[in-house]
C-alpha cells in the first residue's frame, strides 16, 4: 500500500481482493519497522507514521464506508465480526495519534513503544480479516452486494483523488 488506492478499484479486482492485496503491503512496511525495533537503533519513526495517516487510514475508510455497512446487513454491529474490527480501528487510530504525539514531543522511547504497539495490532488486525472476514464476505454478500461495495469504493477512491 505505498501509494492511496487508485480510481482503478474495479480494473484490480473486487474490493475484497484489493484490500487483500493492500494487506501485503502493509505487512511488509510493518516487516521493515519491526525489525527497525529490534535492532534497538534510532531511526526516523516520522514517514512510517506518515505511511499510517496516510495509506492505512484510507484503507481503513474503504472498509468502514463501503465494506462494513454492507456486511453489517447480515452480521450485525453490536457484536462479532464487524464490533472487533471497528474496535481495532479506533484502537489504531489512537496508537497513531500517540506516535504522532511522541514524534512532535522528541519522545524516542514513547515513539518506539507506540510504533511496537501498531505493528503488533496490525498484524493481528490483518489476520482476521484475511483469514476471517474476508472469506465470509466472500460467502454472505450476493454478487449484487459486492458489486455495491465496489462502487461505493470507487466513490470513495475517486473522493479522495479529487481532494
Amino acid at each position: 500500500m505505498k501509494d492511496a488506492p487508485s480510481s482503478n478499484v474495479l480494473t484490480m479486482g473486487s474490493t475484497i481482493d484489493l484490500l487483500g492485496q493492500h494487506h501485503q503491503d502493509v505487512l511488509d512496511r510493518l516487516a521493515e519497522v519491526d525489525a527497525g525495533l529490534r535492532t534497538g537503533g534510532v531511526f526516523d519513526l516520522a514517514p512510517f507514521a506518515a505511511f499510517l495517516s496516510r495509506d492505512v487510514c484510507a484503507h481503513f475508510a474503504i472498509e468502514e464506508e463501503a465494506l462494513f455497512p454492507i456486511m453489517a446487513r447480515h452480521l450485525g454491529t453490536g457484536q462479532g465480526p464487524l464490533a472487533v474490527m471497528d474496535a481495532e480501528h479506533v484502537a489504531f487510530r489512537g496508537l497513531l495519534h500517540a506516535l504522532q504525539d511522541t514524534l512532535a514531543a522528541g519522545d524516542v522511547p514513547g515513539q518506539r513503544d507506540a510504533a511496537a504497539e501498531i505493528v503488533h495490532l496490525l498484524r493481528s488486525h490483518i489476520h482476521k480479516e484475511d483469514h476471517v472476514l474476508f472469506p465470509m464476505a466472500s460467502h454472505v454478500l450476493s454478487i449484487e452486494e459486492q458489486q455495491e461495495v465496489d462502487r461505493r469504493a470507487a466513490a470513495l477512491t475517486h473522493t479522495a483523488a479529487t481532494a
